[in-house]
């Protein structure tokens, strides 16, 4: 069983960095820059528009019986996009005791943010963080993004749990941290830098990635991008 679930963390792994080499949104480790692409990037954003369109594509085919066959023809070619991997799913508890994964966030975008209390690009960039919560928690219901961020206490050279929970409580720090405590979640996604932001698309894919420390600007460029379904060529 061990060896199989070694195995498996082996696949995710590569998955991610595949991904990550396709649709990398390329930042300076360490500093803020503005988000770039390559051609294929955007060329395998714009798959995954068209994946995203589905819905509105099918709905149109419904009212328009002629459409049915191009509608089905594009739902295949949205499925069979390469580029269009699942996210790596997880359940894990937040400094409120509550549940947080993925699934529970199908059909908005998700900002996934791994960080550590002892990294200084990470501190420097989750005053924006926060207010970027405050804005889309106040949307309630309606908001369309998600900010969930992502520690490892006991793990990453990081504070226990409860380092981290004060870390966070000093600080007025109060979007949601799902609480990594084997450090299997940082595994899977590949973590060799702090901070590393994954955008996860409202189909549960991965959107794109961004390493080191982010402004309030580019948190919002990615954000649009990612809920656009388009990167966007520098």
């Amino acid at each position: 069983m061990k060896r199989g679930m070694e195995q498996q963390r082996g696949t995710v792994t590569k998955t991610i960095i595949a991904m990550a080499v396709t649709l990398a949104l390329l930042v300076g480790c360490g500093s803020a820059a503005p988000a770039a692409s390559t051609s294929s990037a955007s060329d395998a954003a714009a798959s995954a528009s068209s994946a995203s369109g589905n819905e509105a594509s099918t709905s149109s085919a419904s009212e328009n019986p002629d459409a049915t066959e191009a509608a089905t023809a594009e739902t295949a070619d949205a499925t069979e996009n390469p580029d269009a991997q699942p996210a790596p799913d997880f359940v894990l508890t937040d400094q409120y005791g509550n549940t947080q994964s993925l699934a529970q966030y199908r059909g908005k975008v998700v900002f996934l943010n791994f960080w550590a209390t002892w990294c200084p690009p990470c501190r420097a960039e989750m005053p924006d963080i926060q207010k970027l919560y405050e804005e889309y928690s106040a949307q309630g219901d309606a908001a369309e993004v998600v900010i969930l961020g992502v520690a490892g206490p006991g793990n990453v050279d990081d504070q226990d749990l409860d380092g981290v929970k004060a870390f966070l409580e000093e600080n007025g720090y109060t979007y949601p941290v799902a609480m990594d405590m084997t450090g299997e979640l940082f595994n899977t996604y590949y973590i060799t830098a702090y901070p590393t932001t994954f955008m996860i698309d409202k189909n549960g894919s991965v959107f794109g990635y961004v390493q080191g420390s982010l402004t309030e600007d580019v948190m919002r460029d990615i954000i649009e991008q990612t809920l656009s379904g388009q990167m966007r060529n520098n």
